[in-house]
């Protein structure tokens, strides 16, 4: 018997045996998970002995995983769950696991989460003592003071204690410091606690001693099994309405008073340099700007360099001699250090330290160790923190011996060990916004090459920013990058993608996101600002260093939960819960002709309006209490799908139910009384804010259905007026021919339309038509566009084209419907209609029932060209614009079956006017008409796994 059999076997005997009786489910088979480095280009790794590791792992509904006693690992012997998404059922869909391995440098190691009994036995390492929390980690004892907080009260290994006094997260503002020991207030709680790790959630304000307070702050101390080493997760904070105003500083440290007095030290200067000796008096490293994997954006750089840090490169000092001086901005450090006595070190170390400036150490010869979020050596002294504004900083301290190399307690923070499950995982448990179809690494590679980018692949460094201008134009800011990067990791293992998202992902948390520490943004934000373009306090734009907060158009946040699941970072989640807070301000609170969240659309600003669509779809789907903002989406969708355009008034918005495309007539540069479109806003953003919908966000199945149907009108909108012309133009005439302008190299994304007009129909056209104009879109907008999901799904379905569709007795001649109570499949008696027919192929999964005054085609296909449809409007219906039809029967598994549905025609155009509040006079109100005899048609799809994949055709 295998050994992976066993591993297998084993869990699943105990948990069987030992299961209480808690309606548990099963896993259907083990999870194969591979443990490795995340590894950056350029960077070597290191043996992990033990290490910790912690990753998010994505499960089954159906595998009706209810609470993580149901679950083991096998390959380790210290482990811990957490749940951190559940499905509408209540199943757990995502869980963070937490466990040690060891994994020699570079390589790999396996483990498998199974069925089991939970967390591994063990005591919990925290435990709450009072006025103080104490964490036993078997390898040091530690206590967290709550009021007062010092950072670690004592830090003992048997009888040594490597702290002394009192330390404080410490700030200094002209002659004025401020520090978190003097709050009497501030608190400390156990927020994760098992038998591999623990977290202590630390919060308060840093005081002066008359009480008066400058920031305030949170602090999570990580705690691990088996080591000295913490991890501090520092949040300063200036989002409170009791203290409106920015903030002036100097510097912001961690000061930690040890008993290593007249200590030896070690700095890193660089990349695989270091330099060291004995503390003469201080020692300080102090790094100023470096470009070192620090990516520019307009500007940004000037603007931090007068607002910021005004200093080039890498200092260090010790005593009277200079062992590196300021001025060249390559300079830089890893982010690592060391103080020892005897047989006592402390390792510490900032994480991205070389692009996190001006930040750095400071050791004194009486032994405190100061963590220089914000260094005081910085020329620059009057610092200005904006308002709403929150700023993270990641850190290590490892209390052990000079056994253990600093920079291998650096790369704990730095370059971690991290879980990946196989790509399968996350697409067939749809871990990632529901996706059910993405490409493998090598389909991407592969496709890639076919459209001429073989030469390009996501970037492997793990790239960082400070400053980002939001509202710049361009089709690379039109589309969640740091999306792309996760997806790109979990497909290929390259680990600098992802620390890349990770690192964007916190500016977007901590340096692009309002907060609001005190207040409700949605609550009392009306109140506070009645004007929501004028919240800021005076002057914050031209003077604060980390005032450049999202915009209406471009804020690309739909990562952020993706990166919380992967991480289980809950400073993330609360961070995005902030930037839902303020949307909800911004957007809904019946500002005239803007709040979109309230249903408001007299005529829409499209990006502003798509962007909103788009959040409120992930927030329904992943906020942890999405309870405001579920509904709202729903009425966004609703409000939509109300709208109508006419050909006669340029100034309505809406859906065209011959042609399929979504009019939006907000645009100053279309011709004036002409309505004409701008492509990459109505037919890419527009439809690809919907991929963040789900079934689960409606409270009724055919909301969904009927978006689905209305996407597929766009889709054929699309593929028959907009591919014919080559190039798509910025601007597409509505009303009148649009002619191919060889001067007009422009290429808008259609692969969200393209994927789902093949999945909705099985034709391969939509694939055929659109492969060839993805190398140019991937040439004139960004290379990284070839990541994003919805390419991905198109790639999938271009090589496997596995989707097959047809229609229970098309009448034929182009129509799909089966006919009215003149077929011999229809019978009728008043509204209510009885359909039959014989299943028409083995492996069917879902009928779709639709029905129209007049006969149904798949699309009337209008050829923009002649202004001419090839089916009249006047005499058919769309398929995809006809009425859907609740609750279709379950297919007959075999072919040959017989199948029977009734349908009551005035209770489904009743029920589509409840739906949607509709009323007589509303452009999409429904009417039965007893004197019309209505059409049905019937649409099948197949159940993929009884398909055999077919070879991709030639290009």
């Amino acid at each position: 018997m295998s050994i992976q059999r066993l591993f297998w076997i084993v869990p699943l005997f105990l948990a069987v045996c030992f299961m209480p009786l808690t309606g548990y489910g099963l896993l259907e088979k083990p999870i194969p998970v591979m443990v490795h480095e995340l590894l950056p280009e350029g960077v070597t790794g290191l043996d992990r002995a033990n290490d910790v590791v912690s990753f998010g792992i994505p499960l089954m509904d159906s595998d009706a995983i209810k609470d993580i006693g149901a679950l083991g690992l096998t390959g380790a012997s210290h482990y811990q769950f957490r749940p951190l998404h559940r499905y509408g059922s209540g199943n757990i869909q995502w869980v963070l696991v937490d466990t040690l391995a060891s994994v020699s440098g570079g390589e790999m190691t396996q483990l498998h989460l199974t069925n089991g009994t939970g967390n591994s036995k063990g005591p919990n390492l925290a435990r709450d003592t009072g006025a103080t929390i104490t964490v036993d980690t078997g390898a040091a004892v530690f206590t967290v003071k709550k009021a007062h907080f010092n950072v670690f009260d004592s830090v003992r290994n048997g009888d040594f204690d490597y702290v002394k006094g009192t330390g404080a997260i410490t700030a200094r503002s002209g002659t004025r410091t401020y520090a978190s020991n003097r709050d009497p207030m501030s608190t400390a709680v156990i927020e994760e606690n098992g038998p591999v790790k623990a977290v202590v959630r630390c919060d308060g304000h840093l005081k002066h001693e008359s009480g008066d307070w400058l920031f305030g702050y949170t602090m999570r101390i990580f705690f691990f099994k088996g080591t000295g080493r913490t991890r501090l997760d520092l949040i300063l904070k200036n989002a409170s309405y009791a203290s409106y105003s920015m903030k002036v500083f100097e510097s912001v440290q961690v000061e930690i008073p040890t008993t290593l007095t007249s200590p030896d030290f070690i700095f890193s200067t660089g990349a695989d340099e270091e330099t060291g000796g004995s503390v003469d008096g201080s020692a300080t490293l102090y790094q100023g700007f470096s470009n070192y994997k620090y990516v520019e954006y307009m500007g940004g750089v000037d603007k931090l360099k007068e607002r910021l840090v005004p200093d080039n490169g890498l200092s260090v000092v010790n005593g009277a001699q200079v062992i590196k001086t300021l001025g060249n901005e390559a300079d830089h450090t890893e982010g690592w250090g060391a103080v020892s006595k005897g047989n006592r070190r402390i390792n510490f170390g900032i994480r991205n330290l070389y692009g996190m400036w001006p930040a750095g150490f400071t050791l004194s010869a009486d032994g405190i160790l100061s963590l220089d979020v914000y260094s005081p050596y910085n020329s620059k002294k009057d610092i200005k923190f904006a308002f709403f504004a929150h700023d993270k900083r990641q850190m290590v301290l490892d209390f052990t011996t000079p056994g253990t190399a600093p920079r291998h307690s650096f790369y704990s923070l730095q370059y971690p060990l991290f879980g990946r499950a196989d790509f399968s995982q996350y697409v067939r448990t749809k871990a990632i916004y529901g996706e059910d179809r993405m490409a493998t690494d090598k389909e991407v590679r592969d496709f890639f090459t076919l459209v001429g980018h073989g030469d390009f692949e996501i970037s492997n460094v793990d790239t960082l920013r400070r400053y980002y201008t939001w509202g710049m134009g361009g089709g690379p800011n039109q589309y969640d990058h740091q999306l792309c990067k996760y997806i790109h990791y979990l497909r290929s293992g390259k680990g600098g993608a992802f620390l890349a998202a990770l690192n964007d992902d916190h500016h977007k948390m901590f340096g692009s996101t309002l907060h609001s520490d005190d207040f409700n943004f949605y609550i009392d934000g009306p109140t506070y600002w009645t004007n929501n373009n004028a919240t800021y306090p005076e002057n914050q734009g031209k003077e604060a260093f980390n005032s450049k907060f999202f915009d209406d158009e471009h804020s690309h946040d739909i990562s952020v939960p993706i990166g919380y699941f992967l991480t289980g970072d809950e400073s993330m989640m609360t961070a995005w819960a902030d930037h839902a807070e303020y949307t909800a301000y911004r957007q809904g609170t019946s500002i005239p002709n803007w709040s979109y969240y309230e249903g408001v659309f007299t005529r829409p600003t499209t990006r502003v309006m798509c962007r909103a669509l788009r959040r409120l779809g992930a927030l329904s789907q992943y906020l942890k209490d999405p309870s405001y903002y579920r509904p709202r989406a729903r009425l966004m969708v609703r409000q939509i799908h109300r709208l109508r355009s006419d050909r006669q008034d340029d100034m309505k918005d809406g859906w065209d139910l011959d042609r399929g495309f979504f009019y939006l007539s907000k645009d100053g540069s279309r011709p004036k009384l002409e309505r004409w479109n701008k492509l990459f806003m109505t037919n890419d953003i527009f439809p690809n804010s919907l991929w963040c919908y789900q079934p689960e966000v409606f409270d009724d199945p055919l909301y969904y259905e009927d978006y689905e149907d209305f996407m597929l009108g766009m889709a054929w909108h699309s593929l028959d007026e907009v591919l014919d012309l080559v190039h798509q133009p910025y601007l597409f005439a509505l009303d009148k021919a649009n002619f191919y302008d060889e001067e007009v190299t422009a290429e808008y994304p259609l692969t969200f339309l393209m994927s789902l007009g093949y999945e909705k129909t099985g034709d391969e056209t939509f694939l055929t038509a659109y492969q060839p104009h993805i190398g140019r879109l991937i040439t004139y907008q960004s290379r990284e566009r070839g990541y994003t999901p919805y390419m991905s799904r198109f790639i999938d379905f271009y090589y496997h084209r596995d989707v097959v569709v047809g229609y229970v007795e098309p009448a034929g001649n182009g129509r799909v419907d089966m006919g009215n109570s003149n077929s011999p499949h229809i019978t009728r008696q008043g509204s209510s209609y009885t359909l039959n027919w014989i299943t028409p192929k083995d492996g069917i999964a879902s009928y779709q029932v639709k029905c129209a005054p007049v006969p149904m085609v798949e699309r009337l296909h209008f050829d923009q060209m002649a202004r001419t449809f090839e089916y009249d409007p006047a005499e058919y219906d769309n398929f995809w614009a006809s009425l859907n039809v609740a609750g279709e029967p379950s297919p007959s598994s075999r072919a040959g079956s017989h199948e029977t549905f009734t349908v009551d025609v005035a209770e489904v155009m009743a029920q589509y006017n409840q739906r949607y509040e509709l009323a007589e006079g509303d452009a999409c109100y429904q009417s039965y008409d007893p004197g019309t005899d209505y059409y049905f048609a019937v649409k099948y799809v197949l159940n993929r796994n009884y398909l055999q994949e077919l070879p991709c055709p030639a290009p």
